[in-house]
Order: structure tokens, then sequence, then C-alpha cells
């Protein structure tokens, strides 16, 4: 065994509490992310990691291992990273042998373009100087132009002081890295423990794989987003026919 794919999801959101389980199109959301990685034909062994038992019995159902994720690796500030690197030892001990590759999907990014999970291990397999590739997301919405409230006066200020320029073609790309597919060396996720430095457990070369739409980047974290992640996913099942396939009841 080479590879392993980890699903996580915490229980105890405060902005989507059972998000997991929220209905998209009648079908958990959780119930997408364990359909892409069965598809994925790279993978050579799944698990979920969650303090959620509730997402167990699901889990099961498509033939993945549930790992339960100890209480202190599941609060509002532990680490993913630290949830991660439980469930590969946790593996290890169990197989008797050393990974090499581990490969991250959020349980709350319903949509994933398919072939995703292969083609990012596949480049992370023929990028030896790469220590991992994830997909991220073209952003559209300029940091620059953010504003924050001036505590005390509540006065508007520049985010980034000292940016002045107006149109977007005057500053270079930028890109997120987004939850649909993280893979990672083994030897880097267990060498970077302790450092507490944003996305510091991919390490210091990550090469990143473009979305080419922003339904495939798009994580659920707020109610108002289900009605977007269904629209993305019919429009991901249809294209530009969706709409014929929605039954509305004459009125």
């Amino acid at each position: 065994m080479k590879t392993l794919g980890i699903i996580p999801a915490r229980k105890g959101s405060q902005r989507f509490p059972s998000k997991h389980q929220a209905l998209l199109l009648g079908k958990p959301m959780f119930a997408y992310v364990l359909e892409a990685a069965k598809e994925a034909r790279r993978l050579d062994r799944i698990v979920v990691s969650s303090d959620d038992l509730s997402l167990r019995p699901l889990a099961e159902q498509y033939g993945i291992e549930f790992i339960e994720r100890p209480a202190e690796m599941a609060s509002l500030t532990a680490p993913l990273e630290d949830a991660l690197r439980h469930a590969c030892r946790w593996v290890e001990k169990r197989e008797g042998e050393t990974l090499e590759m581990v490969v991250t999907l959020l349980g709350n990014v319903p949509v994933r373009k398919p072939g995703r999970v292969d083609e990012t291990i596949q480049r992370l397999t023929e990028l030896p100087e790469a220590t991992s590739v994830c997909t991220a997301l073209k952003i559209r919405r300029r940091p620059e132009w953010s504003k924050r409230m001036e505590e005390g006066t509540g006065r508007a200020v520049p985010f980034l002081p000292g940016q002045t320029a107006y149109r977007a073609q005057d500053y270079p790309d930028l890109f997120q890295i987004d939850g649909a597919v993280q893979a990672v060396r083994r030897q880097v996720l267990f060498a970077q423990a302790g450092n507490s430095n944003a996305h510091h457990w991919l390490g210091d070369h990550i090469d990143l794989l473009v979305q080419e739409h922003p339904r495939y980047s798009l994580e659920v974290d707020y109610p108002d987003q289900g009605a977007l992640a269904e629209f993305y996913l019919l429009y991901e099942r249809y294209g530009s026919r969706w709409l014929e396939q929605l039954h509305v009841p004459a009125s």
C-alpha cells in the first residue's frame, strides 16, 4: 500500500451544524465525497477520520473504513494535519507498512471534477521536487481592495495599506488552495509536525492544479451555500440543460 486517501469530517461546525448530513438533491453531502473517493483508481486505501459517529454507517455503506478521531483532535482549534497524522499512524500500525503519499478530500466539497483525484496523485508522482500537489482556484475578488473596520471608530480602512491600483490586471494572479484534493508526501506531512504556519504541512514546494470552474472548489461552510452546491451538481450532471431536469409543478 502506497497511497492513503483520508476524508476528514469534524462534527462541531459552528457556521453550519451537521453540514455533512445536509441533503443536496436528496442525498447527504458527505455521500458525494465518498463516491469521488471510491471512483479514484490511484487510492490504495480510503478511510474516514471523524468524531461524528453518525457518519460511520454511511462510510461503511460505501465500503470505507471509519476511524474515530480523538476528542483533542476534533476541537475548534485542533489543526487538521494532526488528525491526518493520527489516521496515518492508525493505518500503518494496522497494516505493518509505511505509506508514501497521503491524499485529503474534505467532506464538505460535494462537486469534484471526474478523474481529478487520480490526476492530482499522478502529478505528484511525476514531480519528484514537489512536496505536495493541491487543487486551487484562481481568485476573482482582489484582497487588495478589501477594507477592515478600524477599532474604536468603525471607519473603513485598507486591509493592505499601500495598495492603490484599481484594475485587476495591474496585480499578479492569485490562487486559493481548496479542499477538493490535497496530495502530500508522507514524510513531508510528518516532518512538518509542530509548525503552525498556514499550509505548512504541505511542505515548501506546493504545486497547484488549477480548477477550470469555481464549482469544483466550492466548500459548503454555510447553510446558504447548499443551494449553490445543488445548482452546481445539476449543472455537472446535465450541463446547460439542467433546468429541463427539474420537475416543477404548475401553479
